[in-house]
């Protein structure tokens, strides 16, 4: 289970964009860096589910994580994207929410103690509606000239 946890920050770790360019998309980079950052230290957290003995204890560390989600698509949400960023822009935030949902889900599971649901719901992260619609929005910032770091 913390094994699919773990694609969660290198999925949005796509999205550490490298400059290229004009100021505008470097500045709409390093502002993509900083969300980015943040959302990486706040779902830290998530790798310690492996080691949770009970229910309410994973519960407490998917719905923080959940909410790291859900402030990092506010983030993204308050960054200006340069005209051929905005369409991507937006899938990525609606796609950070999508994911939070994920968590948050997983979360109630977790507190009635059917840890089966949980494990199915982070078993499917990577192939989730939230993490195609990341892929989908780095695609398109590629197509349109913006280079991203490996994970």
């Amino acid at each position: 289970m913390v094994r699919h946890l773990l694609l969660i920050p290198a999925l949005v770790a796509t999205l550490a964009a490298a400059g290229c360019g004009s100021g505008e998309k470097n500045d709409y980079v390093q502002s993509v860096n900083k969300a980015q950052a943040s959302l990486q230290k706040s779902l830290s957290s998530l790798s310690s589910i492996g080691s949770s003995s009970s229910g309410a204890q994973v519960a407490t560390t998917l719905e923080s994580g959940g909410k790291a989600l859900d402030a990092a698509a506010d983030d993204f949400n308050g960054i200006t994207p340069p005209d051929n960023a905005k369409h991507a822009h937006g899938q990525i935030v609606d796609g950070l929410h999508k994911l939070a949902g994920t968590f948050h889900d997983a979360a109630k599971s977790a507190k009635s103690n059917d840890l089966t649901a949980v494990a199915k719901a982070l078993t499917d992260v990577a192939t989730s509606d939230g993490a195609k619609e990341i892929q989908a929005a780095e695609n398109e910032l590629k197509a349109n000239g913006y280079k991203f770091e490996e994970s």
